[in-house]
């Protein structure tokens, strides 16, 4: 080939020939293949970028197998619980049917010695002994008088210091003539304050200067030669232009400060008039210019309308047209003494004290009538009114003592000292009681014939001696005991007796003083003081003590059925027992029961949930010899064949519900893991191993649950152990809803992965697809347009061999 020798254009047209034919095969390759990028020669970048997404593509995908598998597992484990806890559901129909079916026991039972008088509604009654009483003649005490209130003679009538409305005053001058030289005249408003003096001049005779001075309470007029009148008089900046200024001028001037009446004019003489707001005080040296004086005129008052005193006149105050207070005031140094405790006066700072303290003092500043006349109410414990009309006062006793009254505040009030006494009517004294005092005055509580130092009490020989004021001393068990007559009470003098003598419960019923012997010894009793409390000397036999109860007994019973042992106090206190509701509230923790006989016989027997089981020991001091428990005898309990075999039929249904729990739970595999027996399911989530789930499995065979076989004999044989094969039952299910939770959350944790596993997938096959995929429609037009040129290429290299064509048809020649 190489001898050959083509010609340029030739060669040219072959090149773009061979370049034509290669694009047309690079196109064709692409349109059979789909990919635009077919080896690394075609684009290494997108090839090799393409290569690893589908190798992980493929990677993630081999993955989705095994989660899917992970997901059947969960839900094989799923399946597997569901119907464990339908199982665990017949078997509590059948721990149910037990608890329905008849106890299968003659229950164990204890019988208490009967107790006359015990009913459900009290334990603790007892039966026999009897009181010997011993009552003195009915006694009345010394309120043989009955107080009502009575009213003091009423004070006099007294009016407020309330004034009448304030009046204006006139106040004259002196004539003064004006400086005319022919004829001198009054003077007038029109007249001036300084001018020179002629036949025809009007001005004031002694010429105003701008040194003069006129003062109106307290508020100055000033004067100016020339500058003329400025300011205000009622603001005290007023100066008046003597130039200019006339008489008028300054009289206006003063009437505006003053607040007074126009002034009046009289030939030649002025007449001011006050304000009815103040006086009228004036100063300075221009009055004597104008004929006044330097003076202090008051305001009148208009006669005053009486007015009565009220509970709201103020004790002190300056009587004005508009005041309301008494018409002579009360001072500091005034007091009002009622009853013996004294009401003082004070200024400023308000009421101090109190009357129940007998320290009250009352602020003269702010204190009124009301005020004092309540004071006085609550040191006597009476009652006081004001007459409206009047204004006099009337104040009246309490009930409890007379009214006595003095001190120098009374006469300001139109009262006087002096002492009211109480009514008194005679009436029946009523029967002592309890707390009748030993000593005390007519109309009290006290007794007739009062206790003194001499009377004694001897009760078995022992002395109980009295005195006065010396409060109670000694002891009743030192045998030395003596009462104090002026505080004590005949229940104090019977609590003594009692003391003495052992016994309890005397006292004072209608009247009548009545003692009680003790059960131990006779009652023996003398002395002066036993009269006074209608008793006599002699002696009583001891009283009948009562036959044993509970009360105050205490019963302990062991633990029976697994119940709480039993303490119980009988009584009425706190804690303690007396009814048979109450009984049966302390026995149930121990699985018993207990009823009350007609004859007073308290029967403890087991309940159902115990029937099984033997009352436990019983002990206390109720089981004392004597006491109502003493040498009780436990009976024990008896099984009931019919019942027992019923039981025992149940207990071999409830055996065959546990043996489908252990299947069922073996059966819940898938590819050969079983999370119900323990296995451990671990998927992988991603290529490189490193995301993954660790699914731990729970044995939940009837030990896991735990659950058990039943033994005919000892299970389902009583209420009890029923209640405890439902516990664990109710434990199991509760047990398996928590691992169905866990397994849930387990599998939606996965089906989201499996999800995301896919999708990741397609994500990444359209990215290697972007990479290499060839554009069919784009490499088709190639194919054509490649197909035409090679057409054409193939036509120039033709045209190109045609001269050598000529020369061969010229050889041939």
């Amino acid at each position: 080939m190489s001898d050959i020798v083509l010609s340029a254009s030739v060669r040219q047209n072959l090149l773009s020939l061979q370049a034509t034919a290669d694009l047309l095969a690079t196109t064709q390759n692409r349109l059979a293949t789909g990919k635009k990028v077919n080896s690394a020669l075609d684009n290494p970048t997108n090839y090799f970028t393409a290569a690893n997404l589908d190798s992980r593509a493929s990677d993630i995908n081999n993955l989705l197998d095994g989660i899917g598998n992970g997901v059947q597992v969960l839900q094989a484990a799923n399946t597997g619980i569901t119907s464990l806890q339908k199982l665990i559901d017949s078997a509590k129909s059948v721990a149910n049917q037990a608890l329905q079916t008849n106890v299968g026991y003659t229950k164990s039972t204890a019988v208490s010695a009967a107790l006359p008088n015990v009913t459900a509604a009290n334990l603790l009654a007892t039966a026999g002994g009897s009181a010997s009483t011993v009552a003195g003649t009915t006694q009345t005490n010394n309120n043989t008088i009955s107080y009502t209130a009575a009213a003091a003679a009423p004070g006099t009538p007294l009016n407020n210091n309330h004034l009448g409305a304030y009046q204006s005053v006139a106040v004259p001058g002196s004539v003064v003539l004006n400086d005319n030289t022919t004829t001198a005249v009054g003077i007038t408003g029109a007249t001036k304050l300084a001018g020179v003096a002629g036949a025809a001049s009007d001005n004031l005779s002694t010429n105003f200067t701008a040194l003069d001075t006129l003062t109106v309470n307290g508020t100055s007029i000033a004067f100016n030669s020339g500058s003329g009148t400025t300011g205000s008089a009622t603001a005290g900046t007023l100066s008046i232009d003597i130039t200019t200024g006339d008489v008028q001028d300054v009289i206006d001037a003063i009437d505006a400060i003053s607040g007074g009446a126009a002034a009046t004019f009289n030939a030649g003489a002025i007449t001011l008039n006050t304000g009815t707001t103040s006086d009228l005080t004036l100063a300075g040296t221009a009055l004597a210019k104008l004929g006044l004086s330097a003076a202090t005129t008051p305001r009148t008052n208009a006669a005053p309308t009486p007015a009565a005193i009220t509970a709201t006149t103020q004790i002190a105050g300056v009587a004005t047209p508009s005041s309301d207070a008494l018409p002579t005031a009360f001072t500091t140094a005034d007091t009002i003494v009622v009853n013996g405790q004294t009401l003082s006066f004070h200024s400023g700072g308000g009421n101090t004290g109190t009357a129940g303290a007998g320290n009250l003092s009352i602020d003269i500043t702010s204190g009124t009538v009301q005020q004092v006349l309540t004071a006085i109410n609550a040191y006597s414990g009476g009652t006081s009114a004001i007459d409206p009309t009047t204004g006099a006062i009337t104040l009246s006793t309490g009930t409890t003592a007379d009214l006595i009254t003095s001190g120098s505040g009374l006469a300001k009030l139109g009262l006087i000292a002096g002492t009211t006494p109480r009514t008194a009517t005679p009436v029946t004294g009523a029967p002592i009681d309890n707390t009748t005092t030993l000593t005390g005055g007519v109309g009290t509580n006290s007794l007739t014939t009062a206790f003194n130092t001499g009377d004694t009490i001897v009760v078995n020989g022992k002395t109980i001696s009295f005195n006065s004021g010396a409060g109670n001393t000694g002891t009743a068990a030192a045998g030395n005991l003596s009462i104090d007559i002026t505080t004590s009470t005949v229940a104090d003098v019977l609590g003594a007796i009692d003391a003495y003598s052992g016994g309890s419960g005397s006292a004072v019923v209608s009247g009548r003083a009545t003692l009680v012997a003790s059960t131990a010894a006779n009652l023996v009793i003398s002395g002066s003081g036993l009269a006074k409390i209608g008793l006599v000397a002699g002696t009583t036999p001891a009283s009948t003590a009562a036959t044993t109860g509970l009360n105050g007994l205490t019963l302990t019973i062991g633990s029976t059925g697994g119940g709480t042992p039993t303490n119980i106090t009988f009584g009425t206190g706190a804690n303690q027992v007396s009814t048979l509701d109450q009984l049966n509230a302390a026995l149930s923790a121990n699985n018993l029961q207990a009823s009350v006989s007609t004859t007073g016989q308290i029967n403890l027997t087991t309940t159902n949930d115990a029937a099984s089981s033997n009352i436990a020991v019983i002990g206390g001091t109720a089981t004392d010899p004597g006491n109502a428990f003493a040498g009780v005898t436990v009976v024990g309990t008896s099984a009931d064949a019919t019942s027992q075999a019923t039981r025992a039929g149940l207990v071999a249904q409830y055996n065959n519900i546990i043996d489908q729990i252990r299947t069922t739970s073996q059966d819940a595999s898938f590819n050969g893991v079983n999370l119900l027996a323990g296995d451990q399911l671990k998927l992988v989530f991603n290529e490189t191993g490193k995301s993954t789930l660790n699914i731990a499995g729970t044995a939940l065979d009837p030990a896991g649950l735990g659950l058990g076989m039943l033994v005919k004999g000892t299970d389902f044989i009583d209420n009890a152990s029923t209640n405890k094969i439902l516990s664990a039952l109710n434990s199991a299910g509760s047990f398996l809803r928590s691992q169905a939770s866990t397994l849930g959350s387990n599998l939606s944790i996965v089906q989201i992965r499996q999800d995301f596993s896919k999708n990741l997938i397609n994500v990444l096959q359209t990215g290697s697809a972007n990479l290499t995929v060839a554009d069919t429609n784009e490499e088709a037009a190639n194919s054509q347009a490649l197909a035409t040129r090679q057409s054409i290429a193939v036509s120039a290299l033709a045209l190109a061999n045609q001269s050598q064509q000529s020369v061969l048809q010229l050889l041939r020649q």
